[in-house]
């Protein structure tokens, strides 16, 4: 039986509480999540103290949140502090208070902790073996070094878009910074890092971005390009992306400001601090390019609690697929796997190239999700699992990756798959239309030989010659369905390939 976990995070800018769905072998997604800006860290006093006034005011929020974990009928419930809290002089006081007007158990993380929790978030879903995590939060600001997908070091710094901007831009007049308040902050910043050598020592890295600051400047940038997906996880901006928010953002009035496509009016005063922050910590680090993850805390904070003993995936695309084909999907997993087996092997015998290991990404992506659609409606379910694939921010992707994939599923060569080329050619590579033609035909000729998804097929043997592929199929009985469907894909199969089709059908040996 499925069950529900809650995760609160109460931060120095915002509170959020995020409700997981989680089945008996592991597979989850979120089923609700709440939101509201809090400004925490602006209720700090001078002394370094929060007062009790600060904690009634959002415990009204508190409680609703746990109305929210009871209609959901959450088993467990982790609800944590990050910054604001943490380095308040009273955090003790503050938890008692939390508890007595809400009767919420609250676990202030430190900064090592949160930064870990963040981690989690960034290796669970990206295949990036190496880079540095910037986090950066309304109250701190955590910065990860990892390699090999295994974490090296996190230092914590009490510095975030909220609390700099308090400290920095209270004297700036209508929204607009001028050069002097830009330098003293980034003057203060770099002075911050100096005691972190390993911040200098690692450079040429992507840097992947945590927290609203990122995501807002991807938002920001999509907007700008007209790109045509979406999607904020694993989109990548270029330092020059970067350089032209540092240069217009800062310097526009606030009113104008909160115009900006792509920025919500209660972040367009704190999106100049966050910027700030991350481009000189970026310059300082050297680092290569900007990824923005979409998770990040709270998702850390889950796996910590729900696998205790070994958080970190083995491989994110295989459990971000396990996690779509878990809830509700109307497609049989052996017939899927069968699928995907049958592909790759044909794979291999029709080519060898370098980019082998992102193509059987896309194959496997593919041939396991293609049929995710039908949960919407069976008839239409192709149109309905491109969007699926697209939007549903699969673990382990690049952006490219992921128009690939919804490409070759639905392959139709002569309708959709040219509108749907054209619509994210600003995505792909000029060589990206033949490698959709060539899986595409070679998915679609994996999906006919188990069209009955009965496995009546046991076994294919593939083989190249005389200009030719012919299949030897081993069968149970007359694969009718899948001979028909063999037919009927051998045309485009030729087409993108450059060779015939051709197969004989022998009875199964272990039949």
């Amino acid at each position: 039986m499925n069950s529900k976990i809650g995760i609160m995070d109460i931060g120095s800018n915002s509170i959020r509480l995020v409700i997981y769905e989680i089945t008996e072998t592991g597979a989850y997604r979120i089923v609700q999540e709440c939101k509201e800006a809090a400004r925490l860290s602006e209720k700090v006093g001078a002394g370094g103290r929060m007062e009790r006034e600060a904690i009634r005011s959002i415990a009204p929020l508190l409680r609703q949140f746990m109305t929210v974990c009871r209609m959901h009928k959450v088993d467990r419930m982790r609800a944590a502090a990050t910054a604001a809290i943490r380095n308040a002089v009273n955090s003790d006081e503050i938890v008692q208070w939390i508890a007595e007007e809400t009767g919420l158990t609250l676990e202030i993380l430190s900064g090592e902790q949160e930064g870990y929790a963040g981690f989690l978030g960034v290796v669970n879903t990206m295949i990036v073996n190496d880079g540095i995590i910037i986090d950066i939060g309304g109250g701190s600001t955590e910065i990860t070094l990892f390699r090999e997908r295994k974490r090296l070091h996190t230092v914590s710094f009490p510095f975030g878009a909220v609390n700099m901007n308090w400290r920095f831009g209270r004297e700036v007049r209508n929204g607009e910074w001028s050069p002097q308040q830009i330098e003293e902050m980034e003057s203060f910043v770099r002075s911050s890092l100096q005691s972190h050598d390993w911040i200098f020592s690692n450079p040429g890295l992507p840097f992947i971005g945590l927290g609203g600051t990122l995501r807002t400047l991807a938002k920001i940038n999509q907007k700008r390009q007209d790109y045509s997906l979406p999607v904020t996880h694993h989109y990548e901006m270029t330092a020059e992306d970067v350089n032209y928010f540092y240069d217009t953002l800062p310097h526009l009035p606030y009113e104008k400001r909160k115009k900006t496509a792509g920025l919500s009016k209660d972040r367009a005063d704190i999106i100049v601090p966050g910027l700030i922050i991350l481009k000189t910590i970026f310059e300082a680090a050297q680092g290569s390019a900007y990824l923005i993850s979409g998770a990040g805390l709270r998702d850390g904070l889950f796996h910590e609690l729900v696998n205790t003993e070994q958080p970190v995936v083995a491989n994110p695309l295989i459990a971000s697929i396990r996690n779509i084909l878990s809830f509700a999907v109307p497609v049989s997993e052996a017939h899927v796997r069968r699928v995907n087996e049958y592909a790759v092997l044909l794979y291999d015998v029709l080519t060898d190239t370098p980019s082998a290991a992102m193509d059987k990404r896309l194959l496997l992506t593919a041939a396991t999700l293609y049929k995710t659609g039908a949960a919407l409606n069976y008839y239409h379910f192709r149109q309905h699992s491109v969007f699926w694939i697209l939007h549903a921010g699969i673990g382990g992707l690049s952006h490219r990756e992921t128009v690939l994939a919804a490409l070759i599923a639905d392959y139709h060569p002569k309708n959709r798959t040219p509108r749907l080329l054209r619509t994210h050619a600003d995505i792909l590579e000029p060589s990206d239309e033949e490698r959709v033609h060539r899986l595409g035909s070679l998915l679609q000729l994996a999906i006919g030989m188990d069209r009955s998804e009965s496995g009546i097929i046991t076994s294919i043997h593939p083989t190249i010659g005389d200009d030719a592929l012919h299949i030897r199929l081993e069968s149970k009985s007359e694969p009718i369905l899948e001979q028909r469907e063999l037919v009927a894909v051998a045309k485009d199969f030729q087409k993108a390939w450059n060779l015939t089709l051709s197969w004989s059908i022998l009875p199964s040996s272990s039949f």
